[in-house]
């Protein structure tokens, strides 16, 4: 209680004393008396007690007698008790009463006396309390309506409240409250009185008092107060919001001495209240505002916890984290509840780094369990750190093995070993549990832990025991439903099928909870599958899902329906279902067998594609699942049905290197070796075959590998061994089924090793003994291609038209057309040749070599002058589609000259560039350039044509070239720019080689020689002199040379003659 510093009351003062003196001396006190009892007085006026005191001892000894005796020695008693003198002061004191108990003074002295105890308990010595009380309470009965009465009354109270007698002290203050309306000791007494109450828990009297004060004394010192302990009355009777009424009052007012406990109290019944975050603003303002507060360390942590439980973790950890830099136990009971915002938002590093640090501090504190914990559950929220958190659990467990968090430490610690799947330390750990706590609360739980141990550990049957056990103890439990799953799962695990299906066939359907009852159905149509029931299965399965599509193994349970929809023939329906998994569980962990059991039902339906688009989902997303090696088999025979061998050998090699134990090993040798054999690694896919032909395959196999193993040789390019091998091969088996391929690999294999003879007789008895394979086409045309190369054209043209007509593939048959036309051609027979190629263009129009039977189409009639028709056929070219960028040149050259020779000079024109720009550096270039020449010079577009025929010139160093040069001659010599004109043909005489040119430059060196001369001699008769003579020598020259060095020219009779007629001049 705050007792308020109240002076001490003292009867009677020294000038009423003095003035008593003067009364008195003149009659029996002796002179010298009342000179001491002046001095006496006048050193106690001064307050020098020491002097005062002995003085008045002085008289008193010297005039004991004196009717101022008695005065005189209350008044040393005065000053003995100024003097702490108290015993002194009390001896005094009690003489006058004892000596004249009907003294005038006995009032004063009882009150004098009263007080002497009462500060001599505060000096030290508490005991007096109880005698200061006693003197009070008989001031007060002597005389209750005494000066002094309300003074004993508040004294006596005090006392005896100081002296731990707080129920006695109640009549006291209750009195001077209720018969002393006026006194100034009132407010004091009231005050005293409520706290008293108040600490007695009497709080609804306290309340009472407190409300009669507030009444009376509204704008006293001590109302604030006052109004403060009202309101921890109400606290006390849980009255919390009416205590948050009367404590924002008092908080109003910030001067409030006992602000800080106000607001303490304030945030207290706010959170008595839930208003978290209000509480929490309350001590966050006491620890803000008042860092010399008592409450000041506690309110950073309790604002903390209050942000805390409020979810607001940004404000807990900030005033957490304050807190748990202080000293003791506040600070580390901070730490424990910022650690536990870390491991709410997520952070359970910093969770344990600050939990390790406050360990070594919490030694010895309420708060090291917590702290232990709180480093285990961090460890536990690392997942690969989760082991971890068992060790620690157990050592809690082990070193605090009374600590009240104990249990929830072991079963932590059980639960986290059953999470890392440590499934023998849950077991030991639950058993443990259930041994040191068999009463405890969690004592079920770790007995379902035990039990998930065992299920998890494959001790089914124990398993089976411990969840009947179980379920028969925890009848009244929620988790009874869960546990009777759990037990039906153990005994689908030991194939106890019926035992299930008996067991939760009554139960299934009258599950409420929608998960359960999902799991419950589930588990039922296992079972059901498991015994063929494929369509109960399928029942079973749908209600799973109708009772929560999404419950925790909706992913297992659509996928085992897939698989009885494909068992009942559904494999649309089974695809269907699979494809709802992924898109409502993308996130699934059965992902993997989604994306397999897809592959699967593709592969059963024939779209490979789809498959193996499945099979690769498993093998790039789930390279560690147990299915991993089914997925890569099934992939690599998807790519193989897809004569996809690269990607088929990388499956299989991937199976044999990661899974070389697996079942499906052997069989991925000859797999392999076929997936090889198609991505061109010969061989490799050899060695395979022979690893599988030392398996000891069946003969239908054997000669299967036989027969791949001569491909295999063809792709080592061992021609010799592979016609061997087959040769040896059609031995062993005549009547192999692919006797027809054997014949049409030996034919490949005898061309390719330099046999052409032998395989042509080959590929001939293949079509002879074969007529209907698919290969007696193709053979018929390595006939004809053989007659071909041997340039025995109708031979070729017969073998041809034999393949054209067995033909089944578009490929063969094209091909064959093709070359029967270009037999046709080759014989210029260009009439049938065009024939062929239209029957061809007609059959096969969107083939391959459609485009370049068009092209040839124009090109026979092109070969028998027949320009305008050439020149519509090649219109009729789709010129994407020529198998070759030469044949495009070749076909916008053609037809541009075709043009030319109808004289169509804008179209040729238009070809010409056509080609130049589709095609700069053709190797027919140089010669569009000179056809563009010469349609400019036709269309006088002099110029123009210059510039063509200077460029043909620039790319041909041949015929084409020469051509130009000497048709820049030509067009210079028109416009008799001689100088110019004798430049260019002297280019082409001296160029190109020179003497040692190409044949088919050599007749336009004649023509530039002839025209050298020509040059020169028109230029004669307008010469005079020197020139002159230059120009006859130039003359002679140049039509001499054509003479000697071009004799069989046309140019060389008109050249002797012109040499003739020089010679004349």
């Amino acid at each position: 209680m705050s007792i308020r510093n109240l002076t001490l009351p003292l009867a009677g003062s020294l000038l009423s004393l003095l003035l008593s003196v003067c009364i008195v001396w003149g009659q029996e006190t002796p002179p010298a008396a009342a000179i001491i009892y002046s001095d006496a007085v006048a050193f106690q006026k001064a307050e020098e007690y020491g002097l005062a005191a002995e003085e008045w001892s002085k008289f008193l000894k010297r005039h004991g007698d004196d009717p101022l005796a008695e005065k005189a020695r209350n008044n040393l008693a005065v000053c003995q008790l100024k003097l702490d003198k108290y015993a002194d002061a009390a001896g005094n004191f009690y003489a006058i009463l004892k000596n004249n108990p009907k003294s005038e003074l006995r009032e004063d002295a009882l009150l004098n006396l009263g007080s002497t105890y009462y500060s001599w308990a505060k000096s030290g010595s508490p005991k007096m309390f109880d005698s200061a009380a006693k003197t009070f309470e008989q001031l007060y009965k002597e005389y209750p309506q005494g000066k002094n009465a309300d003074q004993a009354l508040y004294f006596a109270g005090e006392s005896f409240y100081l002296s731990d007698q707080k129920d006695r002290s109640l009549g006291p203050y209750k009195a001077l409250v209720e018969q002393f309306t006026q006194s100034p000791y009132r407010a004091d007494g009231a005050y005293a009185w409520g706290v008293t109450l108040e600490e007695l828990n009497k709080p609804t009297e306290a309340a009472d008092v407190y409300s009669k004060f507030l009444a009376a004394f509204p704008d006293h010192d001590l109302a604030a107060e006052v109004r403060m302990r009202q309101a921890e009355t109400v606290l006390n009777q849980n009255d919390f919001a009416k205590a948050e009424q009367m404590l924002t009052t008092v908080t109003a007012d910030p001067q409030f001495p006992l602000i800080d406990h106000a607001l303490y109290r304030l945030a207290f019944a706010r959170l008595k209240q839930e208003k978290l975050a209000d509480a929490g603003a309350i001590y966050a303002q006491i620890a803000a505002d008042y860092p010399k507060s008592k409450y000041h360390d506690e309110s950073m942590m309790l604002a903390g916890r209050c942000y805390y439980r409020a979810g607001d973790w940004t404000a807990a950890a900030k005033w957490l984290a304050a807190a748990s830099k202080l000293s003791g136990d506040t600070g580390l009971e901070a730490a424990h509840w910022l650690c536990r915002v870390y491991l709410k938002t997520g952070k359970p590093q910093d969770a344990e780094k600050l939990a390790a640090a406050k360990v070594a501090a919490a030694q010895g504190s309420l708060q090291l369990v917590p702290l232990l914990i709180d480093q285990a559950d961090a460890l536990y929220d690392q997942p690969q750190r989760r082991g971890e958190s068992v060790r620690l659990y157990q050592q809690i467990v082990t070193q605090h093995p009374k600590d009240p968090q104990a249990p929830q430490a072991l079963y932590n610690g059980a639960f986290a070993a059953l999470e890392t799947q440590d499934h023998a330390a849950a077991a030991r750990l639950a058993k443990t549990f259930v041994n040191q706590f068999p009463q405890h609360e969690l004592l079920l739980d770790a007995k379902y832990v035990a039990a998930e141990g065992a299920l998890q550990e494959k001790k089914y049957a124990d398993a089976e025991k411990m969840f009947r056990e179980l379920i028969a103890a925890g009848d009244k439990r929620p988790e009874k439903s869960k546990w009777r799953m759990r037990l039906a799962l153990a005994l689908l695990l030991q194939n106890k099928h019926q035992d299930e299906i008996a067991f939760l066939s009554p139960i299934a359907g009258t599950l409420t909870d929608p998960a359960l009852k999902a799991e419950a159905f589930f588990l039922l149509g296992s079972s059901q599958f498991a015994l063929d029931q494929f369509p109960a299965a399928q029942q079973s399965l749908i209600a799973s899902l109708a009772a929560k599509a999404d419950w925790r193994q909706a992913d297992e349970t659509l996928l085992l329906l897939s698989r009885a929809q494909h068992e009942q023939g559904d494999d649309t329906a089974a695809i269907a279902t699979v494809r709802k998994m992924q898109k409502q569980l993308p996130n699934s962990p059965l992902a993997d067998h989604a994306a397999y059991r897809l592959g699967e039902y593709y592969y059963a339906a024939g779209d490979f594609a789809k498959a193996a688009a499945e099979y690769q989902t498993v093998v790039d997303k789930f390279a560690s699942s147990s299915l991993a090696p089914h997925a890569l088999y099934g992939l690599g025979w998807s790519h193989i049905q897809q004569q996809q061998g690269k990607e088929a050998r990388d499956a299989f090699s991937q199976l044999l290197t990661k899974h070389n134990d697996h079942q499906l090993a052997p069989q991925s040798l000859h797999a392999r070796a076929v997936a090889r054999r198609l991505s061109n690694d010969f061989a490799g896919a050899a060695s395979d075959v022979d690893a599988y032909l030392k398996k000891s395959p069946q003969a239908a196999d054997k000669a299967d590998a036989l027969y791949l193993k001569g491909l295999c040789l063809v792709g080592a390019n061992d021609q010799a061994g592979a016609a061997a091998q087959f040769a040896a091969l059609k031995k062993e088996f005549p009547k192999y089924r692919n006797d027809d391929k054997v014949l049409y690999e030996l034919a490949w294999s005898l061309k390719a090793s330099g046999e052409p003879a032998k395989a042509t007789e080959a590929f001939a008895s293949l079509a002879a003994t074969h007529p209907q394979s698919s290969l007696a086409a193709e053979a018929n045309y390595h006939v004809g291609e053989a007659a071909y190369d041997r340039q025995d054209y109708a031979a070729a043209q017969k073998a041809y038209a034999a393949a054209l007509a067995a033909a089944q593939a578009d490929d063969v048959g094209e091909k064959s057309a093709y070359k029967l036309g270009w037999a046709q051609y080759q014989q210029r027979d260009y009439a049938a040749a065009s024939d062929a190629f239209a029957v061809q263009t007609s059959k096969y129009p969107n083939g391959p070599l459609a485009a370049d039977a068009s092209f040839m189409r124009g090109e026979c009639l092109y070969k028998k002058d027949q320009f305008a028709d050439a020149l519509s056929a090649y219109g009729q070219v789709k010129s994407d589609r020529l198998s070759s960028n030469d044949m495009r040149d070749l076909w916008r050259l053609h037809a541009g000259q075709s043009a030319a020779q109808l004289k169509k000079w804008d179209e040729s024109i238009r070809w010409m560039n056509e080609l130049l720009t589709q095609s700069p550096d053709s190797p027919v270039a140089a010669e569009a350039q000179y056809e563009l020449g010469w349609a400019n010079y036709n269309q006088k577009k002099t110029d123009e044509a210059i510039q063509r025929f200077l460029a043909a010139a620039d790319l041909s160093p041949g015929k084409t070239g020469a051509r130009a040069r000497f048709m820049l001659g030509e067009l210079y010599f028109e416009k008799k720019d001689y100088e110019a004109a004798e430049g260019q043909f002297k280019r082409v005489v001296l160029g190109f080689g020179g003497a040692k040119s190409l044949d088919e430059v050599k007749p336009w060196q004649a023509k530039a020689a002839y025209e050298l001369g020509r040059c020169n001699e028109v230029r004669i008769r307008d010469a005079i002199g020197a020139p002159k003579v230059r120009y006859v020598s130039e003359a002679k020259k140049y039509y001499g040379l054509v003479v000697s060095d071009y004799p069989q020219a046309a140019e060389a009779k008109l050249a002797a003659s012109r040499l003739e007629a020089i010679n004349k001049l």
